[in-house]
């Protein structure tokens, strides 16, 4: 079955693209997953889970500002830069630009206005709230989304996966650097963990800059900005952004606001489990984000001409990415504990049981992984949205509930009940929506 699918040209297509961004992603990801692990055992549970927080509370805010126009680049440039619509594309790009700016300031103000208000809420001290407020500045250079859309439509990855790599190779330099200068502290580490992601915002924008001028000369991106034409250029355009809004939005549940929300119930020491297990399991569901980046520009396009090896592609990846997954989240059934005490040492056994769970949630969230995209192009966000929704209230509700009984376990379960729902209500939705369209 698969050999004959193989040899359908947009899935060979898919499978490039997706081995572009996972070498990259295989090289940062290895070195971030070190330099995480570092910093884990240079400042112990206590002091690791401060900078999670603190890390996690930067992205959550970052994504209440981010209106993702990246998406919408994805979903209505592939077809303006195939028809070779540069006039249609420039008008995109500069709606995408100002959004982006729009998104970068509010994020910042907003970060550093919280952190600097609500610090003693959440029982940060003095020097946890500073810290939290300078690692904020790093939203300044944020708005990446235009740059982000516009090296996928154009099929530069090999830039994204290169900025990833250069951010990682960064951050675990730093690392590494402070901690062999007996430096390591809350304030040190979470320096290096900000000035690594500043510079992947900066490479992503340089990236993108320089693929857009190639084809787009600076005369073509000036010119007046006016949103009533681009809505009746791409009907339904507003909608999908807001939308695709709270969908990033929700995306954060059970990542950055599930490790405050486990410092919150189970103080820096949970959260700085829950942060070293998502680690762990993040090395089996982080392809689950790469096949989304790499499949929604050619399911655009196979939609976009009606091609009948647009079901063929989203079934076929999803059993290459489902079934690998399964066999290591079997595997960590008994190889959990060992691996975190080599890595991290014994302080972090206790998030054993955690890690089987949440492998178990990245394997069902690798299985699910070419559904949204192929609900996005099939013009069914909403109904993604609104599985995405019911979704997050059952790991909320898990997670409160079962964390009191359970522990750092709790968490786990949660994630596990979340996924499960993703997948079964994407999959009804996508069915649904093939049905009615075709």
């Amino acid at each position: 079955m698969f050999g004959d699918w193989l040899r359908i040209p947009a899935l060979k297509r898919v499978l490039q693209n997706f081995m572009v961004l996972a070498g990259g992603r295989a090289a940062g990801g290895v070195l971030g997953f070190i330099s995480t692990l570092l910093s884990a055992r240079a400042l112990g549970p206590e002091d690791f889970g401060v900078v999670a927080m603190i890390s996690a509370y930067v992205l959550v805010v970052r994504g209440f500002c981010n209106i993702k126009p990246f998406e919408a680049i994805v979903r209505y440039g592939v077809a303006l830069a195939d028809d070779h619509d540069l006039d249609g594309l420039a008008r995109l790009l500069r709606v995408s630009l100002v959004l982006d700016a729009v998104s970068a300031l509010s994020g910042t103000v907003l970060a550093v206005l919280v952190a600097w208000l609500a610090g003693p809420l959440m029982d940060w001290s003095a020097s946890t709230t500073t810290t939290a407020m300078w690692f904020s500045l790093i939203l300044l250079g944020s708005g990446t989304a235009t740059a982000s859309g516009s090296l996928r439509i154009f099929d530069r990855f090999d830039a994204i996966s290169r900025v990833q790599v250069i951010s990682s190779v960064w951050r675990l330099a730093g690392v590494v650097l402070v901690t062999q200068l007996g430096m390591a502290s809350v304030g040190t580490i979470a320096a290096v963990w900000a000035s690594a992601q500043f510079a992947q915002y900066v490479g992503t924008l340089w990236y993108g800059a320089e693929v857009v001028f190639a084809r787009l000369p600076w005369k073509r991106l000036r010119g007046p900005l006016d949103l009533g034409e681009m809505g009746r250029s791409h009907p339904g355009i507003w909608s999908f952004l807001n939308v695709i809004y709270w969908q990033a939005t929700l995306d954060l549940v059970p990542k950055s606001l599930g490790t405050l929300y486990a410092g919150a119930l189970l103080g820096p020491h949970g959260a700085a489990m829950f942060r070293i297990a998502r680690e762990f399991a993040n090395v089996v569901a982080k392809p689950a984000l790469l096949v989304r980046q790499a499949i929604y520009p050619d399911l655009a396009r196979l939609r976009h001409r009606r091609d009948a090896a647009f079901n063929k592609v989203v079934v076929s990846m999803a059993a290459m990415m489902g079934i690998p997954a399964l066999l290591l989240a079997i595997a960590s059934l008994w190889l959990g504990a060992p691996l975190l005490k080599l890595a991290v040492g014994e302080n972090y056994v206790p998030a054993a049981g955690l890690l089987t769970w949440l492998i178990a949630a990245a394997t069902l969230e690798m299985a699910a992984s070419p559904l949204r995209p192929a609900g996005y192009a099939l013009g069914c966000a909403k109904a993604m949205l609104g599985v995405q929704v019911v979704a997050s209230v059952v790991f909320i509700a898990a997670f409160q509930g079962l964390t009191p009984t359970l522990g750092v376990t709790g968490p786990g379960v949660a994630t596990v009940a979340m996924s499960l729902v993703t997948l079964l209500g994407m999959s009804i939705a996508v069915r649904r929506a093939l049905a009615t369209t075709d």
